[in-house]
């Protein structure tokens, strides 16, 4: 926390990513907390990092809706005229990811929440964004309740083909690694390939990782049960077929956009519901991990 930032005092440092570490910061003459991303430039290569932090700041200062964490300000640290790093200033959150284990939710109310994510990226689709990047690492539940998309730093705008491959290898659609078009299909993909791993606790099968060998070094120490392809035995034929619709491997059959994956998950809600009045499907809930 050897930061300094003028009229802020940084409080703690509340993550660390790839090149990049975000701080919690007040700022002295409003009292007003934000969360503050640090991008340091040591190398030619950290320049990606800045791009990153360009990308998020574009997308996200373009679009208010509650899903989306807001941006507020991009502010670069020059020294003798050279860029050595970037401050981006955003919405200070408070919550836990869909990633951990203490996200643990009911199927019924999951999809209640992956279809507010919807909303928020159907807002973002409007805006001429794709996000590129939905995991559930990339999906916070606050302490009030809402859900919050975070991360724009793969995003891009609609309709773009990005020269290198860009993203996470479990939930990339196969656009993203051909180096294809992207589009509000891409990250239909994505949220059902999110909503995927978060149910099972496994990623489904993408053209990235269905490559990955079982015997890679990341695989060392994991149990065969951990690398077994993922399966959805058991799980309500209702939820399945919201997955492989879009997880589609070809973009035109998945939901078209946004509005039609909210109304597939909220169906697939209602559908549950009904058959289980206590609202709780077979006992499945949440194993994201």
């Amino acid at each position: 926390m050897s930061l300094s930032i003028p009229n802020y005092r940084v409080l703690e440092n509340i993550g660390d990513g790839a090149g990049s570490a975000i701080l919690k910061v007040k700022c002295m003459r409003t009292g007003t907390i934000y969360a503050v991303k640090n991008v340091r430039v040591r190398t030619p290569e950290d320049q990606g990092f800045i791009d990153q932090l360009k990308n998020e700041y574009a997308t996200g200062s373009a679009i208010d809706h509650p899903v989306l964490r807001k941006v507020y300000e991009l502010r670069y640290l020059r020294r003798r005229l050279r860029i050595h790093g970037a401050l981006l200033f955003m919405e200070h959150l408070e919550g836990i990811t869909f990633r951990g284990p203490e996200f643990n939710k009911p199927l019924p109310e999951l999809l209640l929440l992956f279809a507010r994510a919807a909303e928020g990226l159907h807002a973002m689709h409007q805006a001429r964004f794709v996000h590129a990047d939905l995991k559930p690492g990339n999906m916070l539940l606050t302490t009030d309740g809402e859900v919050k998309l975070i991360d724009f730093g793969q995003s891009c705008p609609m309709h773009t083909a990005k020269s290198r491959v860009q993203g996470t290898i479990d939930y990339m659609a196969p656009e993203q690694v051909a180096r294809e078009v992207l589009d509000q299909r891409t990250d239909v993909f994505g949220l059902g390939a999110a909503l995927h791993r978060v149910v099972t606790g496994k990623a489904i099968v993408t053209d990235m990782n269905k490559t990955v060998s079982i015997h890679a070094q990341s695989n060392l120490g994991k149990r065969a049960d951990e690398l077994a392809a993922p399966t959805m035995d058991g799980l309500p034929v209702c939820f399945i077929r919201v997955i492989q619709d879009a997880c589609h491997s070809d973009p035109k059959k998945r939901p078209a956009d946004m509005r039609e994956m909210r109304e597939r998950l909220l169906t697939a809600r209602t559908i549950l519901e009904s058959r289980n009045g206590n609202g709780v499907a077979n006992g499945v809930s949440s194993k994201a991990g």
